[in-house]
């Protein structure tokens, strides 16, 4: 009994020691000199920016020296509606800052001996099935390298037609059946998120468990990630999760959420701003993490190893890209899926990593990771420019758009201030109003858009769209005509007319 009550004691002090430490820290950190400085320069140019593009949405952003965190903070709100600030804890979608963690677990698999880099994908898929001959030949290496020649997208739905389940990374094996590949296998490079989804396949049926079991049991929980994920509830978001948000005419909730189990190792992950400066941590000590070995060294190195050149001049690892800023060599990967904003450098000479991330689109997180590191190596930050659209909606918002539209023209011959006009940006600000169901004031800003540029498919089946939600059905069906009129395959446009006609 005396061993029970010991045993049930000890098990409650360690989680105790495990949650303590995680529930107890601030929400922010600054630590020696490095970590002040960055607070008294970087924390008031970060605020000014996102004053500068009325962003109430959330940033968080940590840098890592050896193995500390010597600065971390969050801005803004996980949940602008609820009121609740994003904190350290607060999980993000990273979108293909993912990746990086499926190849982790591919090199977890080669140091068990199970794989080997330069092994064909058939060999341990034999379901995989592509259109010709060539994908047979493809190998897991050039999947890493973004050189298998798969294209970009193959599971098409985005995250309107979610799946859900074990079976769920399947629907690439059954989509890639109707694709082709874009160039032969190792002779070419082009970025392919659906090769990751099929590394996911790999992951899980040489594992035997689950995609995302694996990761987690084999990476996420090894480099001290506790809190990072994959799986969410179906129809909820969970409390200390961010919403995703874009901007119309303010900062606004995107939907849907960016999520399909399909999507895991390509996009998938959901991970916070303490467990992301340990991953950072656990790369600039070449795969340990406080001293253990989450990949042997030998097997680490070959992430960060040059494989193949990009298209503009640098290199790629295995799912990292190698680069350098001010002079310094980092490892690097972007994510961004809408409503998301997420970045990761590493600077290996410097024992230096930095990580971004943001719950909304537009919020200039790669400016910010460079101003983080012009401070880190002893630059003024540089000055940024800030799209014109913000100014542009608020003079709707004030004076509608006859008003808005006679400024926008003005700004276009303006180019003294540190305001931009791309056209574009009214076509993205029509666009997410569109997604918010914000109907007339989308219809009034796209059909000035199309003033700009009468040849947009997209800009015209949107103001579709806009017609329809307001009962005008014959001028929704005279938009969508108008699609087809511009581009006769266009899919998008026939659907939303054969949906107007039955």
């Amino acid at each position: 009994m005396k061993k029970l009550l010991f045993l049930i004691a000890t098990c409650f002090m360690l989680f105790c020691c495990d949650q303590a430490p995680e529930q107890k820290q601030k929400d922010f950190i600054v630590k020696y000199d490095i970590g002040a400085q960055l607070d008294s320069i970087l924390t008031p140019y970060i605020q000014g920016l996102r004053q500068n593009t009325n962003n109430q949405a959330a940033l968080a952003v940590g840098v890592t020296r050896g193995d500390e965190i010597v600065y971390a903070r969050t801005f803004g709100y996980a949940n602008i509606e609820l009121s609740q600030k994003a904190n350290m804890n607060t999980l993000f979608h990273i979108a293909s800052v993912s990746k990086p963690f499926t190849a982790a677990a591919i090199l977890k698999l080669v140091e068990q001996g199970k794989i080997q880099l330069d092994d064909r994908i058939i060999d341990h898929v034999p379901a995989f099935e592509m259109k010709g001959d060539q994908y047979q030949s493809i190998t897991i290496r050039q999947i890493l390298t973004h050189t298998s020649g798969i294209p970009r997208h193959i599971s098409t739905g985005d995250w309107e037609n979610p799946v859900f389940g074990n079976q769920a990374l399947t629907k690439t094996l059954e989509d890639a059946k109707n694709f082709e590949l874009d160039f032969e296998p190792g002779s070419s490079y082009n970025y392919s998120n659906s090769g990751f989804d099929l590394l996911g396949v790999l992951i899980s049926r040489v594992s035997g468990v689950p995609f995302e079991q694996y990761v987690t049991q084999n990476i996420l929980r090894p480099a001290g990630m506790t809190q990072s994920c994959y799986s969410k509830p179906q129809d909820s978001l969970p409390p200390n999760w961010a919403v995703p948000y874009s901007y119309g005419l303010e900062t606004q909730q995107w939907t849907p959420y960016p999520y399909s189990e399909n999507f895991f190792p390509s996009s998938g992950l959901q991970a916070t701003l303490r467990d992301m400066c340990r991953w950072g941590m656990l790369h600039v000590h070449n795969g340990k993490y406080q001293g253990k070995a989450v990949l042997p060294e030998k097997v680490f190195t070959q992430l960060i190893a040059p494989q193949f050149d990009t298209p503009w001049g640098d290199k790629i690892g295995l799912s990292w890209f190698l680069q350098s800023y001010l002079d310094h060599p980092i490892i690097m990967h972007t994510g961004n899926d809408t409503g998301f904003e997420a970045i990761v450098y590493v600077y290996p000479q410097d024992s230096i990593s930095i990580t971004v991330m943001a719950n909304r689109d537009f919020s200039r997180t790669a400016r910010i990771m460079n101003a983080t590191s012009e401070v880190l190596f002893a630059e003024s930050p540089k000055d940024y420019s800030v799209s014109a659209k913000y100014k542009f909606t608020d003079a709707y918002r004030d004076q509608g758009m006859d008003y808005a539209s006679q400024k926008w023209m003005e700004w276009k011959q303006d180019t003294t201030d540190r305001y931009y006009v791309n056209d574009g940006d009214i076509l993205t600000t029509g666009a997410v109003l569109e997604n918010g169901g914000h109907w007339k004031a989308s219809q009034e800003i796209l059909q000035y858009y199309i003033t700009l540029d009468s040849s947009s498919t997209y800009a015209w089946r949107l103001l579709g769209n806009t017609h329809l939600n307001l009962g005008e059905l014959e001028k929704a069906r005279q938009c969508y005509e108008k699609t087809l009129a511009i581009n006769p395959n266009y899919e998008k446009g026939k659907e939303a007319l054969e949906k107007l006609n039955k």
